[in-house]
């Protein structure tokens, strides 16, 4: 039976869980409005999902009974602390992981192929106890119990959440009043495409690459569907391999605190064709307006500190566009950090139209046929 976000948070709450961390799941995304609203045991919004799992790992060593609440997609990201953490020190944590694409991926998302079938078996070859919580199967309070001993052991225990075993009817709180008249997802989109000419734009996962596509589709733009974090060390590397063009990234707050870490690769390699918009709104919106804990980050500051050659910080998109000008008509890297407008409605993603493959194919295409451009014409040198 379908577990109602009120009775997770309270089933949580009665087993003596102390501090849920994780990273955002639409699967979720009740009890995680619950939590931000104060329910059940206090939420810590984590960078990425090892980030979680250190979090939990230091709350269990303090003390405190600790559950991860994540997303299987970013399931990779807790290998390295369960394997060179968790397991050796003996630190017993809860791990709750919502299992897209099981038991089979949909045909818009592959990216979940593969993680909607492999979790399990890595799990066992960890030797990590789990057990799946379906809408038909044992109730999360059973799968806790069973746990219990795993975690007297010393051990971690996981359970994976399938598709619809917790419900989405938590009321949403009263929204905070947002500043007046910023720049809606699509408002930048729009401006980005208006300054961009013929660079060649990457979006990162999630709604950003489903407004570039609906608004802008072209061979010459590459949509991330998963690997939230990446998108700007995959605008590195091409923007390396290809001097002579220009990259402008489409990224989120939430994406860039995920693998943070690239902006200092950046900033070292100092690519001077390289452009990094960053859609500032507080929230990961394609989950569920979740807040992304980066609220107090000066995200140009960052850039700056990392070595970019210019960081701007803009809330309109007239501010945007001219600072796209001068960012694409000198050496970069750039940064451009829009503080925008959170939950503005967005349409379908790029592959419900055009496979993943197909995608990759034809940027690929369009960065080997695209014109060189002549020295002296601001593109970089």
């Amino acid at each position: 039976m379908t577990i109602s976000a009120q009775g997770m948070v309270e089933t949580l709450t009665a087993h003596g869980y102390q501090l849920a961390t994780g990273v955002p799941c639409s699967y979720f995304a009740g009890p995680l409005r619950l939590l931000e609203q104060g329910a059940g045991p206090p939420y810590v919004a984590a960078a990425n999902e090892g980030g979680a799992v250190a979090i939990a790992a230091g709350a269990q060593l303090g003390g405190h009974r600790p559950v991860v609440l994540a997303q299987n997609s970013g399931f990779g990201n807790m290998i390295n602390p369960l394997t060179s953490l968790v397991l050796p020190y003996g630190i017993a944590m809860t791990v709750m992981v919502s299992m897209r694409g099981w038991p089979t991926a949909s045909a818009g998302e592959p990216q979940h192929r593969w993680m909607g079938q492999v979790v399990p078996g890595w799990l066992d070859s960890m030797g990590i106890a789990h057990w799946m919580l379906t809408a038909d199967g044992p109730a999360l309070e059973e799968l806790l119990l069973r746990a219990q001993p795993v975690l007297d052991a010393g051990l971690p225990a996981f359970v994976l959440v399938a598709k619809g075993a917790i419900a989405d009817d938590a009321p949403a709180g009263k929204p905070a009043a947002p500043p007046a008249e910023l720049p809606t997802r699509d408002d930048v989109v729009s401006a980005v495409l208006q300054e961009a000419g013929d660079a060649h734009l990457l979006s990162t996962t999630g709604y950003l690459s489903r407004s570039l596509f609906n608004l802008g589709d072209s061979d010459r733009n590459f949509y991330m569907q998963g690997s939230m974090g990446h998108v700007a060390s995959v605008a590195l590397g091409a923007a390396l391999a290809n001097p002579r063009r220009r990259f402008v990234v489409l990224d989120g707050d939430g994406a860039v605190l995920m693998h943070a870490g690239s902006l200092a690769t950046i900033g070292d390699l100092a690519p001077a064709n390289l452009t990094h918009v960053v859609f500032d709104n507080g929230v990961y919106d394609s989950t569920g307006g979740q807040r992304t804990g980066g609220q107090q980050t000066d995200f140009a500051g960052m850039a700056l500190a990392c070595g970019y050659r210019r960081a701007w910080r803009v809330d309109s998109t007239d501010e945007l566009r001219s600072a796209l000008r001068t960012a694409l008509t000198n050496d970069g890297p750039c940064a451009i950090v829009v503080r925008c407008a959170s939950g503005a409605p967005t349409g379908e993603r790029a592959s419900n139209s055009v496979s993943v493959q197909e995608l990759s194919d034809r940027f690929r295409k369009s960065l080997a046929t695209a014109p060189v451009a002549e020295a002296g014409d601001g593109s970089a040198s």
